[in-house]
């Protein structure tokens, strides 16, 4: 019994370990079968090797130096990114070092950025832990240098530059701008415009740096330009104040004959009356007349009328002859061979904008006046003589004289009281059958200027029946 355990116990033993033993080869066998590869390459390691101070501020010119380790390889490249970790957002680049613009924001001057790098190996492994560095980048907002309109008193090939000078331009004039700027921290980079006038919408950034605007209504206005440097950063707009202006305008209401044509006797005085208007003034726009100006080509500028003052007036007379010490006197400057120089009056309005109006030689803008003084002619009675007794048949005779001219017709008239004028060119009319009784011939003459004789000639005689 004891044998058949025993032999029955080793049986069991011996299949149990059989099966055992199967059991391991099966499993082994399966092992063997399902194995992976094991991935034996260790990942790169990335350092920033000079970089911005963490959360310093620094220019956004930045020079960034970098490396790479492999414990088991080499390290063949690089990646990089900025603010974000996107894998659109990463660059790829073999070096170890470059330098970077960072973009600033266009409300400030200073813009926080975080900076990512790491490194791949010869098998393609990334660091699986970027080097980064986070700081602050700040700029210097570009700086307009010049603004100016082409021809305006700010233009610095203008002959009359002036920087404290208002610039007034005549209405409908095409304005030009130029101007020109840099950036204090751009090592030379270039840097964009934009412009607009008054409220108008900007245009958009671009490195043009000369505007031309036309159709610019009446009135002030402001043009507008500002910066914009390679990062963004935009400066506050610097303006340009001018004004579109109407001339002022003037009109010589008295003397109204055309020019070139009045004659005033020697010694006679000529009275000029003006009127003067602005017309922003006049549409309602901020404006008016602040200054009359008159001139006489001989005399040069004669006066300055400020518009409101006490002494304003909006006339002014010339006396030929008399009283030259007076603002009023004139010379007549008759030549000795005869004819007459002309003068030449001109009035010239000055608006609030201190803009003088263009003078004109058109005859419905009379503000420029001709005019001539003249030696009048004068007639000379050579018979009747004073007080002379003649028939009721006779004939009256006489003289013209002219000294700086010819005369050229007479006006002449046998009792005023009774008859009328009359115009004759010769120098003697005949009368027949006149009453007896006393009587009166007055004559006067026109000299080729067609200036009459100061006074009338006149004589007195008798006409008695000769029979």
């Amino acid at each position: 019994m004891t044998s058949l355990r025993r032999l029955a116990a080793g049986t069991l033993a011996t299949v149990l370990i059989g099966i055992a033993l199967s059991a391991v080869v099966v499993l082994s066998g399966c092992r063997k079968r399902t194995q992976t590869a094991v991935d034996t390459n260790l990942p790169p390691d990335t350092e920033l090797t000079s970089a911005p101070a963490p959360f310093a501020q620094t220019n956004y010119h930045i020079h960034f130096f970098w490396n790479g380790a492999d414990p088991d390889g080499y390290v063949v490249g690089y990646y990089f990114a900025w603010d974000d970790t996107f894998a659109s957002s990463w660059e790829y680049t073999t070096k170890t070092d470059s330098m970077f613009k960072a973009s600033i924001d266009t409300v400030g001057e200073t813009r926080r950025h975080t900076f990512y790098v790491r490194s791949v190996d010869n098998e393609g492994k990334l660091d699986a832990s970027a080097a980064r560095i986070r700081f602050d980048a700040w700029t210097v907002i570009p700086v307009l240098d010049s603004l100016y309109r082409v021809d305006g008193p700010l233009d610095p090939s203008y002959p009359e530059y002036d920087p404290d000078a208002k610039d007034t331009v005549l209405m409908g004039t095409p304005c030009t701008w130029e101007w020109g700027g840099h950036d204090p921290d751009g090592f030379g980079a270039d840097i964009d415009y934009s412009y607009r006038l008054d409220s108008e919408t900007f245009s958009q950034f671009d490195a043009t740096q000369t505007a031309t605007l036309e159709d610019i209504s009446s009135g002030f206005h402001f043009f507008y330009v500002k910066t914009k440097d390679e990062t963004g950063a935009v400066s506050f707009p610097d303006n340009y104040r001018f004004t579109m202006n109407y001339d002022p305008d003037s009109d010589i209401v008295d003397p109204v004959e055309p020019t070139e044509t009045l004659t005033i006797a020697d010694g006679a005085t000529i009275v000029f009356t003006w009127d003067v208007r602005d017309r922003e003034e006049l549409e309602g726009v901020e404006g008016g007349i602040k200054e009359v100006w008159i001139e006489l080509e001989s005399m040069g500028f004669l006066k300055r009328f400020e518009v409101g003052s006490p002494e304003y007036a909006q006339e002014f007379y010339f006396t030929s002859g008399v009283a030259p010490g007076s603002e009023h006197y004139i010379e007549s400057d008759n030549t000795a061979t005869g004819g007459n120089k002309v003068h030449t009056f001109r009035v010239f309005a000055k608006d609030v904008e201190n803009r003088f109006e263009s003078p004109s030689d058109v005859p419905t803008d009379r503000e420029v006046y001709r005019f001539w003084y003249n030696f009048a002619p004068t007639t000379e009675i050579v018979s009747p003589e004073e007080g002379e007794i003649v028939c009721p048949d006779f004939t009256v005779t006489w003289e013209g004289t002219d000294q700086d001219g010819e005369v050229v017709s007479y006006q002449y008239v046998l009792d005023p009281q009774v008859n009328s004028w009359q115009q004759i060119e010769e120098t003697s009319v005949s009368y027949t059958g006149v009453g007896e009784g006393p009587h009166e011939f007055r004559i006067r003459s026109r000299d080729d200027s067609d200036c009459w004789s100061n006074e009338y000639e006149i004589v007195h005689f008798f006409v008695e029946d000769c029979d």
